[in-house]
């Protein structure tokens, strides 16, 4: 865990080309409480695969409350749709184990209140791509919690709709999440 949590953090460094500065904290996300998922369309169901096991680190400037960069990543083969076939059809399409996670580092965040805009890339499949999406923050007095989603479609990953019984899923996939932070 701290492996990986060293690596999304020296991702993001090196993905911005900048230093944090010494007022900037890094929060890593509490993995107990996070979470992210993935919503299929395929012409004879619908299903949702979700992960608990993502890793992510955002970093804040404590003056301003202000979040200003966050990276995500995940492993494909945590997450659960409640069909192991299912799911490990998705990590044979998706080719996991040539490329095992997905991940995300912001390149920008603009925050108005509570809202977030937010862009970065995205790579999975072997492919990144430049997103945007917004988010929402809400604060207590024990943590912070940011959620969210956007649509994404697996041919702009390079990866061909899968299919079932000669049916293919739709290409375009939702992508939710809730990240909790200490």
């Amino acid at each position: 865990m701290k492996t990986l949590i060293s690596r999304v953090v020296f991702l993001l460094i090196t993905s911005t080309g900048a230093l944090l500065h010494a007022q900037s904290i890094k929060i890593p996300n509490d993995k107990k409480l996070s979470s992210i998922a993935y919503s299929m369309v395929h012409p004879l169901h619908k299903w949702d695969g979700v992960s608990k096991d993502v890793s992510s680190i955002v970093v804040a400037d404590p003056e301003r409350k202000n979040i200003t960069q966050v990276a995500v990543s995940v492993k494909l083969n945590t997450f659960d749709s409640q069909n192991a076939n299912r799911d490990s059809h998705m990590i044979e399409v998706a080719e996991g184990l040539k490329f095992p996670s997905v991940t995300f580092v912001s390149k920008e965040i603009k925050q108005d209140g509570d809202k977030l805009q937010v862009s970065g890339t995205l790579s999975f499949h072997g492919k990144s791509n430049e997103i945007a999406f917004q988010a929402l923050r809400t604060n207590t007095d024990k943590q912070m919690v940011v959620a969210g989603g956007f649509k994404l479609k697996l041919t702009q990953f390079g990866i061909e709709p899968p299919s079932l019984l000669g049916l293919a899923t739709e290409d375009e996939f939702e992508l939710r999440f809730s990240m909790v932070y200490p």
